[in-house]
């Protein structure tokens, strides 16, 4: 196994009953790096475009330059950060500079005070320019985008800008602070930016709910950004017969992969770059009958480029057990099964929300409670809470509130580290 990327790849179940029709299973496969790996990362590039429009004054901006001046402690000598704010005019607080005279970019950041309204595409533009100027290979380019509220000015603009940053290869990453902004609008920007199809969101966005929120959430950003390899790409080859039905990435966040990455009898994800804190993909396959026996079923190959290393590779093979003792075969991977329960609360409220707005209550309704005994069944008090009030809401009001279409969006897509 290489030194450099781990690979590990485990089924839901430990083994498989013998029987005369096809049976679905939950294949698991992550990615995670080794000791050559662990403690290096690229250099960033990015750019922090914080909305100080009338709106943040108060906590909303004292938690946010707080928060900020956090990362900024954190930012190593080789690092490249911009700061640029936007209200009714956009000024740049800090030119893309390498991160070395912190006290001076946190005296800068101590200065910025709410005014004015909210013009996006201005900001946007000069937090393109700024972050292109040092786009290069081996350094981790994005746009960090705050906003508390909706954009005044003209939408398509900005649309048009996150168009460019992922023509040249710059993900934007949206926060959104408080109740008053546009989820649609924030998680379109992030998809555009990494060039996604309409409707996939498989951009990066969060959600700030509150002010005590803001450290954490830009602490998950800072993580998010620190990559340890570059041109990932998983390849998962299935013996004949197996059929692969859904794929989803499940960490760092959950998204659903499309039918896109199922290529025949291989599933092929382009990863790109992976975070410090690995990925995971969560695959639901169809097994045909077999007699009793071990079967390799599928192996996980992994390919990568790590900076001063060259390209590399590595696989392991996925062994499962047909057989006839209901002793093996109702044996569960509690690691697996967690994962797959953690992916079917999100699909629970993702359809809770389309059936919502389609005026589907009733079935919304019960599909919102059926995720709240998933999350509790977790641990997940706070966010089956949160779901709960909604699923009253929706019941006596027959509409999800603003900001439960937030948690749905955003909060509910969170799993695990895979180092907890």
């Amino acid at each position: 196994m290489s030194q450099a990327l781990k690979i590990r790849s485990m089924c839901n179940r430990y083994a498989v009953p013998v029987m005369e029709q096809p049976q679905l299973i939950y294949v698991l496969t992550e990615l995670t790096p080794g000791e050559g790996i662990a403690n290096t990362r690229l250099p960033m590039n990015f750019a922090l475009l914080l909305d100080h429009s009338g709106s943040m004054a108060g906590e909303k901006l004292r938690t946010m330059k707080e928060a900020v001046k956090n990362i900024i402690d954190q930012l190593g000598s080789e690092d490249i950060i911009s700061v640029i704010t936007f209200e009714s005019k956009t000024q740049v607080i800090a030119p893309a500079q390498p991160a070395r005279d912190k006290l001076e970019l946190k005296r800068k950041i101590d200065r910025i005070k709410d005014a004015g309204g909210t013009n996006m595409a201005p900001g946007l533009r000069e937090a393109l320019k700024q972050v292109v100027q040092q786009h290069r290979e081996g350094r981790v380019s994005r746009i960090v985008l705050l906003t508390d509220g909706e954009a005044t000015d003209n939408e398509e603009d900005s649309r048009r800008v996150a168009d460019e940053a992922g023509a040249w290869g710059i993900p934007i990453i949206g926060l959104g602070f408080g109740q008053d902004w546009n989820e649609e609008f924030l998680f379109d920007l992030a998809d555009r930016s990494i060039l996604a199809a309409p409707g996939s969101r498989l951009g990066q966005a969060d959600y700030i709910p509150a002010p005590k929120d803001a450290n954490r959430i830009f602490q998950e950003v800072y993580q998010s950004m620190q990559v340890v390899a570059q041109e990932v790409e998983l390849t998962i080859r299935m013996v004949q017969g197996l059929e692969a039905r859904r794929v989803w990435q499940v960490t760092p966040l959950i998204k659903d992969l499309g039918y896109g990455v199922i290529q025949g009898r291989a599933i092929v994800i382009p990863v790109g770059q992976l975070e410090k804190g690995g990925a995971a993909y969560l695959a639901e396959i169809m097994l045909p009958p077999r007699p009793a026996g071990p079967v390799r079923i599928a192996q996980a190959e992994v390919s990568f480029s790590i900076p001063g290393q060259g390209a590399q590779r590595d696989a392991v093979d996925l062994v499962l057990q047909f057989t006839q003792d209901a002793s093996l075969y109702n044996s569960m991977d509690g690691h697996v099964m967690n994962v797959v329960e953690k992916v079917q609360a999100f699909k629970l409220q993702t359809q809770a929300l389309d059936e919502a707005q389609m005026g589907n209550v009733g079935s919304a309704t019960r599909k919102l409670r059926q995720a709240v005994t998933i999350l509790l069944s977790q641990g997940e008090t706070e966010l089956a809470d949160r779901m709960q009030q909604e699923a009253d809401h929706l019941e006596q009001s027959g509409e999800i509130s603003s900001e439960g279409k937030k948690t749905i969006m955003l909060t509910s897509r969170k799993t695990v580290r895979l180092s907890e």
